[in-house]
């Protein structure tokens, strides 16, 4: 009985050394081993025949430390409570040396000698190998997610042998299968967090890389786009930060955070441009056989206009610009249907001027009107997120159908702003939310 007493309070009180590094105990955890060390020694005690002063005296000292080390406990003074365990895991530790000492000898050699796979009390053991396998468990989710190779074998072999020797009762060797796994486990955990920290900052490399090169774009083609020079200054800067940075991750925070440079919507702009272009050629095109002497200068003009914008001379903002050969060319168009319908009255001729210029105002409110709508969504796409980007993808669809139909639509213009206007509400509240 007394053999079984010192195997089990070895085990309660050699736990406290084998906690894994990458799962630390609590202090509850050192109640718990106090508490069971102080019951075993008691219940040893009571059935002995006889105790000595020595032994009285190592119990109520280790019992005072437990209820001291309980108080601290509560109290949350974790500082306090590991003083106190240590000091009544001591106390019990002396008594069973006490007990060992006192142990009868034997004629019997045999009966002196501590049968190694004698069962032992493997909670505590148990426990940690527990703890052991969720910390590992919890590593291999983080290489999973990650699509991180990296062998566990040897980890889930060390545990397996653990649990081997902890059934067959070899205390030995538990001990030092432990120790392994400890090592094992920490060597893994730092191989996992570089890994992770290294594929972090790949792809935070190949950001920087992309965000230079539309940078790039976008400042060669800065003077055609009308970009203001203050925002030239930050993308020269943003890409100056960028290039000498050593740690791209913040300079891709930093640059999302504080300058906020919409790449996006300069090239929204810039293939706008070029898709103007094109229809306006096209509308050339297919006035110049009805061109007489008449309108003939007018028409040199737009031409001349449409080479200039397709050969970036010019300094206006080519967007004006757009405008104003547009509304030369309905001119001449104007011009060129009245020919081909000369009027049969001088009042009809003024009555049909009247509706043509209605008819060209109107127009040109509603090509305004398109223009707006477009220039809002290509403003607020890079923002889109998961939750928005179905009414999004609404108000795109909505104003596609619109310009394909070319029929004005009040109700569906009006429709499709307050689609906007409600997925401008939504971004500027996560905008807030992140700066705060």
């Amino acid at each position: 009985m007394k053999i079984l007493l010192i195997l089990v309070l070895f085990t309660i009180i050699t736990s406290i050394i084998i906690t894994p590094a990458f799962a630390e105990s609590k202090i509850e955890s050192f109640v718990n081993l106090a508490t069971k060390a102080r019951d075993q020694v008691k219940i040893q005690m009571d059935k002995m025949p006889s105790i000595s002063q020595e032994t009285k005296d190592l119990y109520s000292q280790g019992n005072a430390e437990t209820e001291l080390l309980i108080s601290a406990a509560k109290a949350g003074d974790n500082t306090e409570a590991k003083k106190h365990f240590l000091a009544a895991m001591k106390a019990f530790r002396e008594i069973t040396q006490v007990f060992s000492e006192t142990i009868p000898s034997s004629t019997n050699p045999s009966q002196n000698t501590v049968n190694i796979t004698t069962p032992i009390n493997d909670f505590e053991y148990g426990n940690t190998l527990k703890r052991f396998e969720a910390n590992v468990n919890i590593l291999k989710s983080v290489a999973s997610k990650n699509n991180l190779q990296v062998d566990f074998s040897k980890i889930d072999g060390l545990i397996q042998a653990a649990r081997s020797s902890l059934a067959s009762g070899d205390v030995v060797a538990v001990e030092k299968t432990i120790s392994e796994i400890k090592t094992s486990g920490n060597e893994l955990q730092s191989t996992i967090k570089n890994m992770v920290s290294e594929r972090s900052n790949t792809r935070a490399i190949s950001f920087v890389n992309k965000y230079i090169a539309k940078i790039d774009a976008v400042l060669a083609q800065a003077k055609e786009l009308n970009i203001p020079d203050d925002q030239i200054n930050k993308l020269k800067i943003a890409k100056e930060e960028l290039e000498s940075s050593n740690d791209p991750s913040q300079i891709v925070l930093k640059i999302k955070r504080v300058y906020q440079i919409n790449l996006d919507l300069l090239d929204a702009k810039n293939q706008k441009i070029l898709s103007e272009l094109s229809k306006l050629e096209n509308r050339l095109s297919i006035l110049e056989p009805k061109i007489d002497d008449t309108i003939k200068p007018k028409f040199d003009e737009a031409k001349s206009i449409l080479i200039s914008l397709k050969a970036s001379t010019l300094n206006d903002d080519p967007i004006k610009t757009l405008r104003i050969l547009d509304s030369k060319l309905k001119s001449i168009e104007s011009y060129v249907s009245s020919q081909s319908n000369p009027p049969n009255t001088q009042n009809d001729q003024k009555i049909q001027e009247k509706q043509k210029v209605k008819v060209q105002t109107k127009a040109q409110k509603y090509s305004t009107e398109i223009s707006k709508l477009e220039s809002r969504l290509a403003e607020i796409e890079p923002h889109i997120d998961d939750v928005i980007k179905t009414k999004f993808d609404t108000a795109k669809s909505m104003l596609a159908k619109l310009k394909e139909s070319g029929t004005e639509s009040k109700m569906t213009i009006r429709s499709i702003n307050l689609l906007i206007d409600e997925i401008v509400q939504y971004v500027e509240s996560v905008d807030s939310e992140d700066t705060e």
